[in-house]
């Protein structure tokens, strides 16, 4: 009897404080009518408008460019700046065990649950530019690239949504970039240096938030902070400065 007693004790003690509420039945009608708000949405749009079919396929005829779906357009364009193993591999599983680590790594979970700007800034911050990072990525691939995978500007280049990539007798693009690497050593320590100044500096700028997440928390976190922050210094060496690859060794290319 005793035994029981420190248990609920101890349950009840781990409860939160906050108010509950059971999620059936009432979440539950909210979700199911939300799904069927959706259906009879997507129906009503199926009706009005005719998918954007592309011809019919010619087996002797690759079109130019081959383009994925759009929800995997962004991975497709991310070839253009890393290996295939980096940008097909690596990066999406960086993206999932970044989602699956948030409720670990919240620093409010008081507030689980709940909507809270104030005391999820930073959370809220980087996530939104993930999003937009990968939004960037599946607008351009969609939008802006064209025949062999150059950037071809709407309006300018060709008539965005036409039939046609480039204007009749206007010649297609041929890339003029010339690309070249960072030697092995300049790469690994640009590297070395990258990490261990993106490890250290927010400890002693952000010293509060250091503090609530502890040691093993903020190395999970500022991980993928800084291979996000790669990324996209990666794109803008590439483009700007025409550097393929800030890592070159015979095994891979980074």
């Amino acid at each position: 009897m005793a035994d029981s007693t420190v248990k609920t004790d101890a349950m009840i003690a781990t409860q939160p404080e906050y108010e509950r509420m059971a999620s059936w039945p009432y979440f539950m009608w909210i979700v199911l009518l939300c799904s069927l708000f959706i259906t009879i949405l997507i129906w009503v749009l199926s009706m009005l408008f005719n998918a954007p079919l592309e011809e019919a396929a010619e087996w002797a005829k690759t079109p130019n460019p081959a383009k994925a779906p759009w929800y995997f357009i962004g991975l497709q364009e991310l070839l253009v700046y890393f290996d295939p193993w980096v940008a097909g591999v690596i990066i999406p599983n960086q993206i999932i065990i970044g989602l699956i680590l948030i409720p670990y790594v919240d620093t409010a979970p008081a507030v689980q649950g709940y909507y809270n700007f104030s005391k999820r800034k930073f959370q809220f911050l980087f996530f939104t530019f993930g999003i937009s990072l990968w939004f960037f990525l599946i607008i351009t691939g969609q939008l802006l690239r064209g025949p062999s995978w150059e950037i071809y500007w709407p309006i300018i280049d060709y008539p965005l949504g036409g039939y046609e990539w480039v204007y009749p007798g206007h010649p297609l693009k041929a890339s003029q970039a010339k690309l070249h690497s960072l030697s092995l050593p300049v790469g690994i320590t640009i590297s070395l240096i990258g990490f261990v100044i993106g490890m250290t500096l927010p400890t002693l700028i952000f010293k509060n938030y250091f503090k609530k997440l502890g040691i093993i928390r903020y190395s999970l976190v500022m991980v993928h902070v800084l291979l996000t922050l790669a990324v996209v210094g990666k794109i803008f060496l590439r483009l700007f400065f025409g550097i393929k690859y800030v890592i070159v060794t015979p095994w891979f290319n980074i």
